[in-house]
């Protein structure tokens, strides 16, 4: 997760440290949602129904699948893929919260973090944020218009990682620091792929032996199933030390895919939201409501409440709401 902005360890990457890049093409975004593929859903919600949006991630958040699977190939896919509800908090500022900051596209990562009712979380690192549909959700076009990523999510960290402390980590930010910035785009994890790991307990072992740093950590790729499993067991033993996990997505930073990725991740957006918990925060949300607003988009805005029961962590308000009609 994105501490601070860190421009000069950026001015100097571009000025001595071009040499540690690997600018291979980056495959372009592979877009879900929007052309009847998957079994349609039930019941579909109109991103002008805030209320039934806040059911809808009410209704993941509170999921208990241990499994998820790419309709039409079979393949596993990790949790992000069908429960739980993906999301980012970012600042406001002369650019749009879609669009990733300066060092996130120098590494070709952002940060997002993962939530569920099982995941003991009592906040996020910034006030407010962005949701991003499920490729469950996309594909079943359970909210017509908005669509997901099959190929974005790339690992979990267990713990906010700081993955932009150096600014030298390979996989997209899934791996150590000190391994460079070489730009490799598929679902990895330094826990299996580099360490060999397979459960929580070889995970824990090993942050205690690094003194409990979190940019210490190693990550599991996102198509592990067990990894989250694994990542869920660590995060509720260390909640003390870090209040979300971290998830790493490609943002095709500096490359021909970056203007179609930032469109988008724009329109894979069903909510934005905010912690009633943080000072500040719905201002900032109601200033991303109009910025979406103004691309010709409407899209509600949430309280998220960590101390509301589970059933109601995301809810609809209507006073809250400035930019678009919501019935």
């Amino acid at each position: 997760m994105q501490k601070l902005l860190l421009w000069p360890a950026v001015v100097l990457a571009l000025l001595v440290g071009c040499s540690s890049f690997e600018r291979a093409p980056l495959e372009p975004p592979q877009v879900i949602g929007g052309d009847a593929k998957g079994p349609m859903a039930e019941v579909q919600v109109s991103l002008s129904d805030g209320a039934g949006i806040a059911a809808l991630l009410n209704k993941n958040y509170n999921e208990t699948t241990t499994s998820c699977t790419q309709y039409g190939t079979g393949l596993a896919r990790g949790y992000y893929w069908c429960t739980g509800v993906l999301v980012r908090t970012t600042d406001d500022g002369a650019f749009n919260p879609w669009e990733s900051s300066p060092t996130a596209l120098q590494l070709h990562g952002t940060s997002y973090s993962w939530i569920r009712h099982d995941l003991q979380n009592a906040g996020l690192f910034k006030p407010a944020g962005y949701v991003i549909l499920s490729p469950a959700d996309a594909a079943a076009n359970t909210v017509p218009g908005v669509t997901s990523f099959a190929n974005a999510v790339q690992c979990v960290y267990p713990l906010d990682a700081w993955t932009q402390r150096t600014m030298d980590r390979s996989h997209i930010g899934c791996d150590f620091e000190g391994t460079g910035l070489t730009v490799i785009t598929s679902p990895w994890g330094s826990c299996e792929n580099r360490l060999g790991y397979s459960n929580s307990a070889q995970w824990n072992a090993r942050f205690e032996s690094q003194g409990r740093v979190i940019y210490r950590q190693c990550s599991w790729g996102a198509d592990n199933q067990q990894g989250w499993r694994n990542m869920i067991a660590s995060h509720n033993i260390y909640t003390g030390i870090s209040q979300y996990n971290e998830v790493m997505l490609t943002n095709w930073g500096g490359t021909g895919s970056l203007p179609l990725a930032n469109e988008q991740y724009r329109k894979s957006i069903p909510a934005f939201f905010y912690d009633v918990a943080k000072p500040g925060g719905l201002a900032i949300a109601q200033s991303f409501q109009r910025k979406m607003f103004a691309t010709g988009r409407r899209v509600p805005i949430l309280r998220l409440s960590f101390t509301a029961a589970a059933a109601q962590r995301f809810q609809f308000q209507q006073a809250d709401q400035v930019a678009g009609q919501y019935p």
